[in-house]
């Protein structure tokens, strides 16, 4: 099953083997480079989804790097919520959050901490 992946990372090496992998397992990856151009991107995708169905979510997966430029990833995640609250949102990074980050971590969100393999991305990708 092909899945609509969101991500937003701002290391261009990561980026890119995020998008050689998930595109290797037939995914199909909209990669951004920081918080604010991946709120365009789901901006953009909501807009159209809306007239397809009103409870579904423009990606399948959302992945956020916590520590970003412009904005950071819970940013991102709660602006996010807030227009799409079912919207699964994977946090891929390296960071612990902070304490008043914790509301985030509800049942749609997960957290990934770096460094993990290639392989143990995809499966949480997958919800393998």
């Amino acid at each position: 099953m092909s899945l609509n992946i969101l991500i937003a990372e701002d290391n261009q090496f990561t980026a890119a083997q995020y998008d050689k992998i998930l595109r290797k397992y037939g995914h199909n990856v909209t990669i951004t480079r920081d918080g604010s151009e991946c709120l365009v991107k789901y901006w953009e995708k909501l807009k159209k989804s809306e007239f397809e169905s009103l409870d579904t979510t423009p990606f399948d997966v959302v992945v956020l790097d916590q520590s970003m430029p412009k904005k950071s990833g819970s940013e991102v995640a709660g602006e996010i919520l807030d227009a799409s609250p079912t919207q699964k949102i994977i946090f891929a990074s390296a960071y612990a959050f902070a304490g008043n980050d914790d509301k985030l971590l509800g049942e749609k969100i997960e957290f990934l901490q770096k460094p993990f393999t290639l392989n143990a991305f995809v499966q949480k990708i997958e919800n393998k």
